[in-house]
């Protein structure tokens, strides 16, 4: 809430500042597009994620364990696009993927639950991301060189870690009696996020080479489905797990992204820029019907996730062109 309410106070801001550019659009916005133009690149994204889990006991109110998945390295490649119509409507988008390469997992598991408590650390390899969205809007305020747009979409992510080998930094030697080798695949993690997107966008033409862009988005909503599968414990014996445990949740987050952008020449574009994605949720693990011999409830469970980092970019714009049927 405090990112939309800023966000539309630095819009209230320019509209004062610029009185006619702030109705420039109203008189377009009615209208069909006559004409468009578009951009396409792709990017490179070099940086870190966390992901993290809380597991709550049947009511919620004690903290049975913590699965923390951090400094991982994401490396991905992503291609993104953009029409703008003359009226002032735009429609943009991207899509990627890639790796979440090295990091660790910390999982510790606390009294009364287990005793003493417990932590121990895993190595993570074979992680992956993927990625995309898509958003309609409109330039609320717009000039020659500079436009302040609002939009609305939907934002798409999903994360696979996971943990090899186990090795006891704390507490309770049981856990992991003996450390288990790295060799051994001892945890995976799949999270897919589904997200409404709201936000502001804004791009100012620094003379003629130079532009600064900067996308602004609340999730207001935010829906996760995910699984947990500790493979040393899926089997046949009373208390081992059926597979992997399903895990749900409802919750919130925001994400900005801001470019500085160089162009060659009239068609081709570089840049680079940097992001800050952030979701977290409320939800449940699903341990009814998968543990063997057990009549298990779910337990409430919170996630969150965090990617950031820079990329590099190179697009090419085109247009404008008219559209079939325009006068």
């Amino acid at each position: 809430m405090a990112l939309a309410r800023a966000a539309a106070a630095f819009a209230l801001s320019l509209s004062t500042a610029h009185p006619a550019g702030a109705f420039d659009w109203a008189g377009y916005a009615a209208t069909s597009p006559s004409s468009y133009v578009g951009e396409f690149g792709t990017r490179l994204w070099f940086g870190r994620a966390r992901t993290a889990k809380d597991l709550f006991d049947t009511t919620g109110t004690q903290l049975v364990s913590r699965l923390d998945y951090y400094d991982l390295n994401v490396f991905t490649g992503e291609a993104f696009a953009r029409l703008d119509g003359n009226n002032g409507w735009f429609l943009k988008g991207y899509a990627g993927g890639g790796g979440l390469f090295d990091g660790r997992l910390k999982d510790e598991d606390f009294p009364p639950f287990i005793a003493p408590y417990s932590a121990t650390l895993s190595n993570q390899r074979d992680g992956s991301m993927w990625y995309g969205s898509v958003d309609g809007g409109i330039k609320v305020l717009r000039g020659p060189d500079f436009h302040i747009g609002a939009f609305v979409g939907y934002h798409f992510i999903r994360d696979y870690v996971d943990a090899w080998g186990c090795g006891q930094i704390g507490g309770n030697p049981a856990v992991c009696a003996g450390s288990i080798p790295d060799s051994i695949k001892v945890i995976s993690q799949v999270n897919s996020w589904h997200s409404l997107r709201v936000g502001l966008e804004g791009a100012v033409q620094i003379g003629r080479r130079w532009k600064l862009m900067v996308d602004a988005a609340w999730l207001p909503y935010a829906r996760l489905y995910g699984a947990d599968s500790h493979h040393l414990r899926i089997g046949t014996n009373p208390g081992d797990f059926t597979g992997p445990v399903p895990e749900d949740g409802k919750g919130w987050g925001y994400q900005i992204d801001a470019i500085v952008a160089y162009n060659v020449n009239d068609w081709l574009h570089v840049g680079a820029g940097g992001r800050y994605w952030h979701v977290e949720t409320k939800g449940h693990t699903h341990f009814e019907g998968h543990v063997v011999g057990v009549n298990a409830l779910p337990q409430a469970v919170r996630w969150r996730a965090d990617h950031f980092g820079g990329f590099l970019q190179a697009s090419v714009k085109f247009g404008p062109y008219r559209l079939i049927g325009s006068h």
